[in-house]
């Protein structure tokens, strides 16, 4: 397993796993946000897993003004089998948090998801703060959530 900064020759393959998890986790229509997220708004901190030399997953953060945010996290729908699954999507959430740590603003760091997703993030230390019913299309609930550092 190997983590690395996207680059634009990603961009298919990061939509093809967004494609691969629609309609369970994402909707068709996601697809014009992903792009515009790729070719505007992607930079260092924006990664891709690699297993085999085959991109499996994506997902990073930003900063914007004293907050942190992480974007579009997902993995190709059966690259992994479950557990294998929890296990990259742990140690993968532990380098996103450590990059964020190394930038020296411990800032509390806020994600939208769905209620599909939430329990994954709970076990991370986030707390929904806010839920909007179909917030992200028929049947997926837009959580938001955030976790505060404490130490």
């Amino acid at each position: 397993m190997k983590f690395r900064r996207y680059h634009s020759e990603d961009k298919q393959d990061l939509i093809d796993i967004l494609l691969s998890n629609c309609p369970k986790y994402f909707i068709e229509t996601d697809q014009s946000d992903l792009i515009d997220f790729l070719d505007n708004y992607a930079d260092e901190n924006y990664l891709v897993v690699e297993s085999n030399g085959k991109i499996i997953g994506c997902g990073g953060h930003f900063t914007k003004g004293h907050a942190h945010g992480i974007a579009w996290v997902m993995f190709g729908q059966g690259t992994l089998g479950p557990r294998q699954l929890l296990s990259v999507a742990d140690t993968f959430y532990r380098e996103i948090e450590n990059r964020i740590k190394s930038e020296g603003h411990l800032y509390d760091i806020h994600i939208s998801t769905t209620q599909k997703m939430e329990n994954l993030f709970n076990r991370y230390g986030f707390e929904t703060v806010e839920i909007t019913k179909n917030g992200f299309g028929q049947g997926l609930h837009q959580y938001d959530m955030v976790k505060s550092f404490t130490f």
